[in-house]
C-alpha cells in the first residue's frame, strides 16, 4: 500500500492497493485541521458486492482499537467544525490542537479536558442524529460538546416493541440497510428546528439524502446539516444535493474534517473468495466473570425487542444511550456515573493492557466508562460489517473473529484487530443482559487469542424486567373519560368495622389499610350544609383548581399524565383535567391510584401508567395537605420505585389547598372547607378509601377499594364536579394571572405547619404525632372515621368550620378554641384506654 503526495498547489493524492484486484485513489482537497491522513483511516476490503472497500477509521473505535479519548475527540472536532461553519464560533479551534491531539496523549488529554470544561454555546435548538451502527458514539460525542439547545438520538437496527417508530429510511450500500428512529416524543421532530445528521464517512451521500427525504415528508423544515469525518462525494453527488435542496426548498449544509474525491479501479471480491486470514494460536481458556452495573447509569426504557426469529427480549433498554432521545440536561446528569462505574471496573483490573469492547450500537457509554479505568486501556466495538482480514502492513483489518450475535444468533458479528496474547483482560459491555448459552459463540471465538480474563459487564439486568400489569376493570361512578381508577374491587372481602373497634386495632398495631370504617351516613341537616357550602365556595374552589392547572401546564408542558391520590385527590384531579381541557384544548390522561402511609405507593399502578405512557411526565395530585405525611410518603415511595425500576418519577405533588406549606404547586394556602371533604364515598365516585391486605392482592393486582354501588342514588360526585366546572369561565383570566405570579415567586416548601403539630403534641402530651390531624379536611376525616378525643379550632366564628361544629355535635365530641395555630382546626384522636 503506497501513499503518494503531490505538490501543495494540487490536491493530496493517496493510492491504496487494497487487494490484488481492487485499488482506490483518494484526492484530498480540504483538511481543515491538518490532521495527517494516516491518523484518520486505513483501507480494507468489504464483503459487500455493492461497495467492495471500506475506510477503516482510526477515530471511531469500531474496527481498530484506540485510546478511549480518541472517539470523544473525534466528536469534539466535529462539534468544533459545526460551530465554526454555522456560527463562526472558534473556541475549540483556537484551544485544541486537533492536528496533533489524535496521536499525542498529552495534547489529547489537554484537548478533551478543555472540551469537557468549556461546552460550546448553541444559538439554535438543534437535533443531532447519529447513524447506526458505526456513528452512534461519534454523534453522541458531537452532541455532548454543546452547552444547551441540543438533543440527540441515534438510528437503530433493533426491532423494538412498544415504542412508536418515528422515522425509517434505507442505507443503500450497507450490509444492513434499514434504519429506524423510535420512542421519542414526536415534538422532537414536529418543529422547524435544525437537524444535523452525523456519520463517519460520506461516499455518495445517498443515505443522508434518503433520511432527509423521510424527515421532510413527515416533519418538514428548512435547514439540515450533514456532519462527517470524511466527505468523498463526487461533483455529480454534490450536484444531487443542490437539486434536492431546490426540489424540497431546504438548506443542506455539508460539513466535514476532510473532503475530496475517490477513484476506484477493480471489482469487489466475489463471495467465497477468501484471502489469507490470521489464525490465533492456542492458549489456555480465559476466566470469565459476570459483572452487573446496578442503578448507576440512570433510568431504563421498558421496551422489548424482537430478533430475526421473532423471539422477544423484554429486558429494558438504557435511556442514556440516546436510542430513544436524550437532552443536554439528561446527558449532564449522567456524567458522574461514568466516573463511578469506571473506577469500580478499574479495581477489577489485574493486568497491564485491557480492551473495553462495546457491542454493536452500544459504544458511547462503554467508551466513556473506559476513560476512567486507568492506563493501558483501549476501546472498540463488535460490528455487523463483514471485512476481509489480511496480514499486511497498513491494511485496515489484520485479524478477524466471527461469532453469532449474542442478542440474535442468526446474525453474524465480528471483532477485528485483536492481536494474539496482547491483552491481559477484555471487558465486554452489554446494554441488556444476555443468556449464558447465547454467549457461547462469542466466548469460544475469543478463547484462542490469549487473554487471561474476560469480564461480561451488563448494564441492565433481567431483574429489571417489569411485570406486565393487566388493564384495570371498571370501578366507581365517574365517567372513565374523567378518571380511570387503578384499583381492585374488593367489595365484600374486607369487613367494615365500627370506629371504636377499628381505632383500638390501629393503636394496637394493626395497619389502618387492612380495615374499612363504616361509611358515615349523613343526616339531612348535614347534606343541606354540604349543598350550601358547595354553592358558597364553588367559585373559590374553581379559582384554586384553575390556578393549579395553569401552574402545571406552564411548568411541565403538555406531555403529562395526571395521577391523583385516591380518594381525596380524585375529584381534584378531575377538576384540574377539566380545566385543562376547557382552557387549553388538551385531554390529558388521568388515573387515580393508592398511596398508603407506612406502606407506600401502589407500584403496580405506576408500572401500568409507565406501560401506557412511557415518555410522559407524571403529575401527582391530592386534595390538601395536613402535616405532610402523604407528601413525605410520596417522596420516599418514588425514591424506592426509581431505584427498583431505574425510573425517574418525580414526587412533585400539586394540591388544591396547602395550609401545611408542604408543596410548591397549590391553589391556596387558606385552610378552608373543600366540600368534597365533607363526605366520604358519595363525593368521591362511590369508592372507599384504599385497602392493602396481602392475601387479597396478587402479584399484578392494584391496591383494593370497595365500590358502594348501592348508594348510587345518594351519589353527588358529579354534582360536585359540574358545579365547580360551571364557574371556570368566570375565573379563567384571574387563575392565569395567579398562576403566573405563583411561578415567578415559586418557593421551596417550608413545612411550617409541622411546627404547629409538634407544639400540639407536647401541649396535649400525645404519644404519637399521628394522633393529630391538622386542617379542615383531616379534621373532617377524624370525625367521620376515627375516634376523636377533641377538636381544636382557631375561632368559633370561622365560617369554614360550620360542618366541623355540626359533626362534632352529632358525634358528641368536645370542641376547644386554641389560638395561634397555622390551621383553622385540628382533630385529636383519642388514645384508647385513656380518658
Amino acid at each position: 500500500m503506497n501513499n503518494i503526495t503531490l505538490p501543495a498547489c494540487l490536491p493530496d493524492v493517496y493510492s491504496y492497493d487494497i487487494l490484488e484486484n481492487l485499488k482506490v485513489e483518494v484526492h484530498v482537497v480540504t483538511n481543515v485541521y491538518k490532521i495527517p491522513i494516516d491518523n484518520l483511516f486505513l483501507m480494507a476490503a468489504r464483503k459487500n458486492t455493492k461497495r467492495g472497500f471500506l475506510f477503516v477509521s482510526k477515530i471511531l473505535g469500531k474496527h481498530i482499537p484506540v485510546h478511549p479519548l480518541i472517539p470523544l475527540l473525534g466528536g469534539g472536532a466535529l462539534a468544533s467544525r459545526y460551530a465554526s461553519v454555522m456560527y463562526q464560533q472558534r473556541d475549540f479551534e483556537e484551544n485544541c490542537d486537533f492536528s496533533k491531539a489524535f496521536t499525542n496523549l498529552s495534547l489529547m488529554t489537554t484537548a478533551w479536558e478543555y472540551i469537557k470544561s468549556n461546552p460550546l454555546p448553541l444559538p439554535e435548538k438543534t437535533l443531532f442524529i447519529g447513524f447506526a451502527e458505526t456513528a452512534t458514539a461519534l454523534g453522541h460525542g458531537a452532541f455532548s460538546c454543546f452547552a444547551q439547545n441540543a438533543k440527540y438520538i441515534h438510528t437503530t437496527r433493533d426491532n423494538i416493541v412498544g415504542a412508536d417508530m418515528v422515522l425509517n429510511f434505507a442505507e443503500e450500500h450497507s450490509h444492513a440497510v434499514d434504519h429506524y428512529c423510535y420512542g421519542i416524543e414526536r415534538e422532537w421532530f414536529a418543529n422547524d428546528e435544525t437537524i444535523v445528521l452525523v456519520d463517519d464517512e460520506i461516499t455518495t451521500g445517498k443515505s443522508a439524502l434518503n433520511f432527509i427525504r423521510a424527515i421532510q415528508q413527515q416533519y418538514p423544515r428548512k435547514k439540515y446539516a450533514v456532519l462527517s469525518l470524511l466527505d468523498w462525494r463526487s461533483k455529480a453527488d454534490k450536484q444531487k444535493y443542490l437539486e434536492v435542496q431546490k426540489e424540497l426548498q431546504i438548506q443542506i449544509h455539508t460539513i466535514s474534517l476532510v473532503s475530496g474525491e475517490i477513484a476506484v479501479e477493480g471489482e469487489p471480491m466475489a463471495d467465497g473468495q477468501e484471502p489469507f486470514s490470521y489464525a490465533a494460536q492456542k492458549h489456555e481458556e480465559p476466566i470469565v466473570e459476570k459483572l452487573i452495573i446496578k442503578d448507576d447509569l440512570g433510568m431504563v426504557k421498558n421496551f422489548s425487542s424482537l430478533n430475526t426469529k421473532a423471539e422477544e427480549n423484554n429486558i429494558p433498554y438504557l435511556h442514556a444511550t440516546g436510542r430513544f432521545g436524550i437532552t443536554t440536561q439528561e446527558q449532564n446528569d449522567i456524567e458522574k456515573a461514568y466516573c463511578k462505574v469506571g473506577n469500580w471496573l478499574k479495581q477489577k483490573r489485574q493486568g497491564k493492557n485491557a480492551l473495553c469492547l462495546g457491542t454493536g450500537e452500544f459504544m458511547y457509554i462503554p467508551f466513556r466508562i473506559a476513560g476512567y479505568m486507568g492506563e493501558g486501556v483501549s476501546v472498540q466495538s463488535t460490528t455487523r460489517s463483514p471485512i476481509y482480514p489480511v496480514q499486511r502492513e497498513n491494511y485496515g483489518v489484520q485479524q478477524a473473529i466471527c461469532f453469532a450475535n449474542p442478542e440474535d444468533g442468526s446474525i453474524a458479528n465480528y471483532v477485528y484487530n485483536i492481536p494474539s496474547a496482547y491483552y491481559d483482560e477484555i471487558f465486554i459491555f452489554f446494554e441488556r443482559e444476555v443468556e449464558d448459552n447465547d454467549l457461547a459463540s462469542l466466548l469460544q471465538a475469543l478463547a484462542p487469542i490469549g487473554v487471561s480474563r474476560i469480564y461480561l459487564v451488563t448494564c441492565v439486568s433481567r431483574n429489571l424486567i417489569k411485570p406486565m400489569i393487566p388493564h384495570p376493570k371498571p370501578i366507581g361512578s365517574y365517567n372513565p373519560k374523567d378518571v380511570v381508577f387503578l384499583l381492585k374491587n374488593i367489595s365484600g372481602l374486607v369487613p367494615e368495622l365500627d370506629n371504636q373497634i377499628r381505632e383500638a386495632a390501629i393503636q394496637g398495631g394493626r395497619h389502618y389499610s387492612e380495615m374499612l370504617p363504616v361509611e358515615y351516613q349523613p343526616k339531612p341537616e348535614y347534606m343541606t350544609l354540604f349543598q350550601n357550602v358547595l354553592q358558597e365556595t364553588a367559585e373559590k374552589i374553581a379559582l384554586a383548581a384553575g390556578s393549579v392547572a395553569e401552574q402545571i401546564i406552564h411548568l411541565k408542558g403538555t406531555g403529562l399524565v395526571l395521577v391523583s391520590l385516591a380518594r381525596a385527590g380524585t375529584p381534584i384531579g378531575i377538576l384540574i383535567k377539566r380545566y385543562i381541557e376547557e382552557q387549553f384544548g388538551i385531554s390529558l390522561p388521568h388515573y387515580s391510584i393508592s398511596i398508603i402511609r407506612d406502606k407506600g405507593i401502589d407500584e403496580n399502578a405506576l408500572l401500568y401508567i409507565r406501560q401506557q405512557h412511557p415518555d410522559a411526565t407524571i403529575q401527582f395530585i391530592d386534595g390538601w395537605t395536613g402535616k405532610g405525611a402523604i407528601t413525605n410518603q410520596l417522596m420516599e415511595a418514588c425514591t424506592i420505585f426509581n431505584q427498583k425500576y431505574r425510573e425517574t418519577v418525580e414526587p412533585d405533588l400539586a394540591v388544591l389547598a396547602d395550609p401545611g406549606h408542604c408543596v410548591r404547586l397549590y391553589g391556596t394556602r387558606e385552610d378552608f372547607l373543600i366540600p368534597s371533604a365533607c363526605l366520604n364515598s358519595t363525593v368521591s365516585g362511590l369508592v372507599s378509601r384504599t385497602v392493602h391486605v396481602e392475601e387479597l392482592i396478587d402479584e399484578t393486582d392494584f391496591h383494593g377499594a370497595r365500590f358502594y354501588e348501592e348508594w348510587i342514588k345518594e351519589d353527588v360526585s358529579l354534582l360536585f364536579i359540574d358545579t365547580i366546572v360551571d364557574k371556570y369561565p368566570l375565573i379563567s383570566h384571574k387563575a392565569s394571572q395567579m398562576a403566573r405570579k405563583h411561578i415567578r415567586d415559586l418557593q421551596v416548601p417550608t413545612w411550617a405547619g409541622l411546627n404547629t403539630i409538634k407544639q400540639l403534641q407536647v401541649t396535649f402530651n400525645l404519644p404519637d404525632i399521628n394522633l393529630i390531624k391538622p386542617g379542615v379536611g383531616e379534621t373532617t376525616r377524624v370525625l367521620l372515621r376515627r375516634v376523636p378525643w377533641k377538636i381544636l379550632i382557631d375561632n368559633k366564628e370561622n365560617p369554614n368550620l360550620q360542618h366541623i361544629l355540626l359533626l362534632a355535635k352529632d358525634r358528641g365530641v368536645a370542641v376547644e378554641e386554641f389560638t395561634g395555630m397555622s390551621y383553622s382546626c385540628c382533630g385529636l384522636i383519642k388514645t384508647m384506654g385513656g380518658d
